[in-house]
């Protein structure tokens, strides 16, 4: 039978810099095909020419069987492939229903009194909101008010409101119904809750026979949603196949997972694998004759091109005095009567869900959001007191923000103004930054770190998210901070860039510092951690060593 979806020796190039070259992907009618690769492997340019964003400079896109060339993103649409892309695409000041039929809007049809209101730019609301309803009900999300502006919603609620765009365009008009669904690292901010019930809808849309492209640093997640997996490495695809079902997470070569937490509550039971697929099938690994399933260290080796002997190294690390004290914390964005401490030497991981109120701790012992009370020592000295400016120079504390864009680094500034724009004092010679010296420094880091970029002077935005958060972390070691404060430091980055930051922390504590790592991925908070404490609507609410916790008892206690 047809493939849904078939790409032959697809290529692009950006200037001098060939990003893909000679692609082949085949993804069948109700097939759920994750697409592995690290940072710059060529996923996103992919995932552009089928969305209609970029033109291929060779090879042919076939959907059904038909030969397509999208010369936009309205003529993917109108072939029915619909993409959610990892930022998300949301009018934020508009309502949900708004959002739903932006682009599609429903103008009133029927008796002339409606025909002059069409011809003048009527919105048939009556009928929007019946379509958005329905949408929202295929997606067990009826419950969402449609008058509610979609930028206040949390962001899983938000990428429901984008599939069901999705579904709405396709109902909109039979010709261009749903063929293809393309989700971009669609659970980068979300928390395992949130995860299970949009694997449910993946679910839900593959059993009516709609393909889905599926993009994850996150392999478990794969290995539980996907049939089948292509891995691109350096613009080319290297491996496809069935993806295997039998491990939970990459062999115990890679992890120091405890072995308690390889069940992961509220996974999608065996039966969510079995589908009946009501397209071309996928082989059966066990038929005879069928293509047979990778491992995944087969897998991981084919998207980084070596081995990964340790996934979360072990340093041998000494915990020491305490570093940071906080006592009945509260700030205005959240966090309530907060207690813990960090020492030199220990890793202490934050657990919980989105909005409990990690991060807004982290904020504000940064002195990113106003403190509303509680008690702050730093190194037994009171630093209640808190500025950004205190906290690099007076307290020698240093954070990496969640949201790296926006807030973590100049996207339109180079490598090394990123890099050493927090000690640019240290820099100046007679009244002039050195820039010699600045570019010294960053060349240094970019090779401890293993950042791959053309030149210190290149532009930061020009690089991939995990060298991007390589130099947000580097920034912090060369302000050689006692106190690190990393919130999401592995979000949105490839299994090769995790390794390295993962080493780069174990160094840390080895060398004496005390850090505070906020991570939604619990296999992360388990595998690097020496202590976790779980957040829960706003308040800290156990600290434990992390030998007594697994996945389950983490999010049982996050969800309180």
């Amino acid at each position: 039978m047809t493939d849904r979806l078939q790409l032959t020796r697809i290529g692009k190039s950006f200037g001098a810099t060939r990003a893909l070259d000679s692609v082949d992907l085949h993804v069948a009618a109700g097939e759920v095909h994750a697409i592995i690769g690290e940072n710059g492997a060529g996923k996103s340019t992919l995932m552009k020419i089928l969305s209609g964003a970029h033109r291929p400079d060779q090879g042919e896109v076939r959907l059904d069987g038909q030969l397509v060339e999208f010369a936009d993103p309205r003529q993917s649409q109108a072939a029915g492939v619909a993409m959610i892309y990892q930022e998300l695409n949301l009018a934020p000041e508009l309502s949900v229903c708004q959002n739903i039929l932006l682009g599609h809007e429903i103008r009133p049809t029927g008796t002339a009194l409606r025909s002059i209101a069409r011809r003048i730019g009527w919105i048939d609301g009556k009928a929007e909101r019946r379509w958005a309803s329905e949408a929202l009900e295929k997606l067990n999300c009826g419950h969402l008010a449609l008058d509610r502006p979609a930028g206040e919603l949390p962001i899983a609620e938000q990428q429901m409101v984008e599939i069901a765009r999705a579904i709405v365009t396709s109902q909109h008009d039979t010709s261009q119904s749903l063929q293809l669904l393309i989700l971009d690292e669609p659970t980068s901010s979300l928390t395992q809750v949130d995860t299970q019930r949009l694997f449910a809808v993946i679910e839900q849309l593959a059993a009516t026979g709609v393909s889905v492209l599926y993009i994850s640093h996150f392999l478990e997640e794969c290995q539980r949603i996907a049939d089948r997996f292509t891995v691109l490495r350096d613009g080319c695809s290297v491996r496809s196949g069935p993806m295997p079902k039998g491990e939970t997470q990459p062999n115990d070569a890679l992890s120091r997972v405890p072995p308690q937490a390889g069940a992961t509550a509220g996974a999608p039971n065996a039966e969510a694998h079995d589908r009946q697929l009501p397209g071309p099938q996928v082989p059966d690994a066990e038929a005879p004759g069928a293509e047979p399933p990778a491992s995944m260290d087969e897998i991981i080796h084919s998207m980084v091109g070596r081995e990964l002997s340790n996934l979360y190294p072990q340093f041998a690390h000494t915990r020491g005095e305490v570093a940071l004290q906080v006592r009945q914390l509260s700030s205005d964005a959240g966090p309530e009567a907060v207690d813990f401490e960090v020492h030199h030497g220990e890793i202490f991981g934050m657990a919980g869900l989105i909005g409990a109120g990690r991060t807004e701790t982290l904020r504000a012992l940064f002195g990113l959001d106003r403190l509303a009370g509680g008690k702050i020592t730093v190194e037994g000295r009171a630093a209640n007191r808190r500025r950004p400016d205190r906290s690099w120079a007076r307290d020698r504390m240093g954070m990496v923000c969640e949201d790296r864009k926006n807030e973590g680094l100049f996207l339109s500034r180079s490598l090394s103004d990123n890099l050493t724009i927090t000690r640019a004092r240290s820099y100046r010679r007679f009244g002039l930054l050195d820039d010699s010296a600045m570019v010294e420094d960053t060349r240094r880091w970019m090779q401890n770190l293993d950042v791959k970029a053309a030149s210190p002077d290149q532009l930061i935005g020009e690089l991939s998210g995990g060298n991007q958060q390589k130099i947000a972390l580097a920034r912090l070691l060369l302000h050689d901070c006692n106190i690190l404060l990393l919130d999401e430091p592995t979000r949105g980055i490839d299994i090769g860039s995790k390794s390295t930051i993962y080493d780069q922390i174990g160094r840390l504590a080895r060398d004496g510092k005390a850090i505070v790592l906020v991570s939604s991925y619990l296999p992360e908070l388990l595998g690097v951690c020496d202590r976790i404490g779980v957040f829960s609507r706003g308040r800290l609410v156990d600290i434990r060593a992390t030998a007594d916790w697994s996945e389950h008892q983490l999010l049982e206690a996050a969800i309180g």
